[in-house]
C-alpha cells in the first residue's frame, strides 16, 4: 500500500510539475486557471500517467495550451517592443519539428512563419526533398521580434527556452531541425558558430522525459536570403535530413 502511495505521489507530482511549467497554476479545488479557467473533468481524459508515472498527452489540447500560455507571457521583454506573437503552425502529428530564429519585419506583421520571399525558398527547399512545409511542425524559438532585427539577448533566449521543451516533450518528434544559430544555441546550448554546427547531427537528452532527440542544426532561411553562396551547404543539409527520414522509415 505504501509503494503505491509514493508511486501516485510521484505521478501527481510529475502532472503538477507540468502544467507549472507552461503557466497553469492548479488550486486544491482541483481547477486549472490561466486567464481562462480549465476544469479538470475537461482535461483528465487529455493527461494520462503511463507505467513510469510521466504524462502521456492529448497533442491538440496541451499544444493549444502551451501556446496560450507562451503568448500570454510576460516575462520577455520582446513583446512590448513587437506588433504580433508568430503563432505555432504545421501538423501536430508530424515527427519533424522544425525551429526556426526570431520573427523578421513580414512574419511579425502576420504573427506567421515563413511569408513572404522567406517562405517561398523554405518551401522549395523542402519539396526538393519531397517535403511539404504542411506535413511539418513549427515554431519560433523566439516568437517576439527584437526591435531593428538585431540579434536577441542570451537572456532573452534563455527565457523562452522552457517552452520550446515543452513543446519537444509534448510532440515527441523523431527529429529536430534548428534553423540558425539562435536556436541551435537555445536547444542545445552549444556556442559554437553555426558555421561549425551545420550539418553535423546533434543530440539533445531530456532528462525529465528519459528521452533523446536527434537534432540537425543548419543555416537559416534569413541567413540564405542574404548569403545565396551558402545555398549550396544548406542543400547537402537538407540532403542528410532526407537520408535521415529515409533510414528511419520516417513518415510525415
Amino acid at each position: 500500500m505504501k509503494q503505491l502511495e509514493i508511486k501516485n505521489q510521484k505521478s501527481i507530482t510529475n502532472v503538477l510539475n507540468f502544467y507549472k511549467e507552461i503557466g497553469i497554476d492548479i488550486t486544491v479545488s482541483n481547477k486549472f486557471f490561466h486567464k481562462e479557467p480549465l476544469s479538470f473533468k475537461d482535461n483528465e481524459k487529455n493527461v494520462r500517467l503511463n507505467q513510469n508515472g510521466y504524462i502521456q498527452k492529448n497533442n491538440d489540447i496541451l499544444i493549444k495550451q502551451l501556446e496560450y500560455s507562451f503568448k500570454n507571457f510576460e516575462g520577455c521583454k520582446l513583446k512590448k517592443t513587437s506588433t504580433n506573437f508568430v503563432s505555432f503552425y504545421g501538423n501536430i502529428n508530424s515527427k519533424l519539428l522544425i525551429i526556426d530564429g526570431p520573427p523578421d519585419v513580414e512574419e511579425d506583421k502576420k504573427g506567421a512563419s515563413f511569408v513572404s520571399s522567406k517562405g517561398l525558398l523554405f518551401e522549395k527547399m523542402l519539396n526538393a526533398i519531397e517535403l511539404k512545409i504542411e506535413k511539418t511542425f513549427i515554431v519560433k524559438s523566439i516568437p517576439w521580434r527584437p526591435p531593428g532585427n538585431r540579434y536577441p539577448s542570451n537572456e532573452e533566449i534563455k527565457i523562452c527556452r522552457p517552452f520550446i521543451l515543452n513543446l519537444i516533450n509534448i510532440l515527441k518528434p523523431e527529429i529536430i531541425v534548428c534553423l540558425g544559430e539562435v536556436p541551435t544555441y537555445q536547444v542545445l546550448e552549444l556556442k559554437e558558430s553555426i558555421i561549425n554546427l551545420r550539418g553535423k547531427w546533434q543530440i539533445l537528452k531530456s532528462k525529465d522525459f528519459n528521452c533523446e532527440f536527434p537534432v540537425l542544426p543548419t543555416f537559416s532561411i534569413s541567413h540564405l536570403l542574404n548569403r545565396p553562396d551558402l545555398k549550396k551547404y544548406a542543400w547537402e543539409d537538407m540532403k542528410l535530413l532526407r537520408d535521415r527520414i529515409k533510414e528511419n522509415l520516417i513518415t510525415l
